[in-house]
C-alpha cells in the first residue's frame, strides 16, 4: 500500500493471513475476555461463520495482495489448507458475523494495528465491509459493539471507546436502546458488561427504530452459539425483554442517557458453566 494509493481493502483468505490479523492487530487491540481464541477464530472461518476483509501493506512496487476488489462472504482456505501466504503485512482488519436466519450481520471486531491508527484506514475499512455485506448479504441490519465510555476507561493498549463511539456516530451508527452486555466465548467464560449495541446499516436508514423480531433471533443465536445455551439469568431476561415489542429505538450517540445499560453482578458475570435453559 504506497501512501499515494490509500488503503486497498481486500478479504483475508489464508490463514496466514488470519492469523496475522489476529496476532498482529486484533490481540494488541482487545482485552482477552472480548477475544475468542486463535483456533476458533481459524475454525469459524473455516465454517462460513466468519468473514474478514482487511487492510494489507505491500512494499512499494509490489504487486497488490490477491483478491484486490472482490470483498465478498466466502472465506476461502482458512481450513487449514494451504493457502496463499499474504502478499504483504496486515495492518487493519474487520471480522463479520453473519446470522442468515435473522439476517443480521454483526461487526464482531474492527481493529488497526498499534502504530498505523489514523490516515482514514478505520473509514475506508468500514465503508467498503459494509458496503460489500450490504451487495451480497442484504441484511436487515449490520450491528456493531462498542464499550459505553461510561462505564470503560480509556487505555493505550485497547483505545478509547469514546472516540470509537463518536468514529461509529460519524458513519452513520445509533445505539439500540437495550441494556447490552457481550456474551461468555464460552460456557464459563467471562462476559463483557456495559457494552452498547449499534446499527451501522439499516434497510431504511431514515427510521428512528428497527424491527424488534431480527433481532431476537439474532440476540438467541449469538447467546446460544457463545455460551452454549440461553441462560435464565437477570441480565439476559432484561435484554430480551427489551426486544420483546414490535421495534426497538434507535439513539443518537450523544443521547446516552436514553440507553439503558447492561451492567453484570458477581453472579452474572461469567456465562454459567452448566446454565439452565429458558
Amino acid at each position: 500500500m504506497s501512501p499515494q494509493s490509500g488503503p486497498v481493502v481486500v478479504p483475508l483468505r489464508s490463514v496466514e493471513q488470519l492469523t496475522q490479523l489476529y496476532r498482529d492487530v486484533l490481540s494488541p487491540s482487545f482485552p482477552p475476555a472480548e477475544l475468542v481464541s486463535l483456533s476458533s477464530f481459524l475454525a469459524d472461518h473455516a465454517a462460513g461463520h466468519l468473514e474478514s476483509l482487511g487492510v494489507v501493506e505491500v512494499p512499494d512496487g509490489a504487486a497488490p495482495p490477491s483478491g484486490q476488489g472482490a470483498a465478498g462472504p466466502r472465506s476461502g482456505t482458512a481450513d487449514g489448507e494451504p493457502g496463499e501466504a499474504p502478499a504483504g503485512r496486515v495492518v487493519a482488519g474487520v471480522v463479520g458475523s453473519w446470522s442468515a436466519e435473522a439476517r443480521v450481520l454483526l461487526v464482531q471486531y474492527l481493529a488497526i494495528a498499534p502504530g498505523r491508527r489514523g490516515g482514514g484506514i478505520g473509514a475506508a475499512l468500514l465503508g467498503a465491509a459494509v458496503a460489500a455485506w450490504l451487495t451480497n448479504l442484504r441484511p436487515v441490519m449490520v450491528l456493531g459493539e462498542v464499550e459505553h465510555p461510561g462505564f470503560h476507561s480509556a487505555s493505550e493498549a485497547h483505545g478509547d471507546p469514546e472516540a470509537r463511539l463518536r468514529f461509529y456516530a460519524r458513519h452513520g451508527g445509533r445505539v439500540l436502546a437495550v441494556p447490552y452486555f457481550q456474551p461468555g466465548n464460552a460456557p464459563g467464560a467471562e462476559r463483557v458488561p456495559a457494552l452498547l449495541l449499534m446499527t451501522l446499516a439499516t434497510e431504511d436508514p431514515t427510521a428512528t427504530s428497527v424491527p424488534a423480531a431480527p433481532l431476537r433471533t439474532f440476540l438467541r443465536e449469538y447467546f446460544v452459539d457463545s455460551e452454549g445455551s440461553l441462560t435464565d439469568d437477570a441480565p439476559t431476561r432484561a435484554l430480551l425483554a427489551a426486544v420483546a415489542g414490535e421495534r426497538v429505538e434507535l439513539v443518537p450517540a450523544d443521547e446516552l442517557d436514553r440507553v439503558p445499560v447492561g451492567l453484570l453482578d458477581e453472579t452474572s458475570l461469567r456465562a454459567p458453566a452448566a446454565p439452565a435453559a429458558l
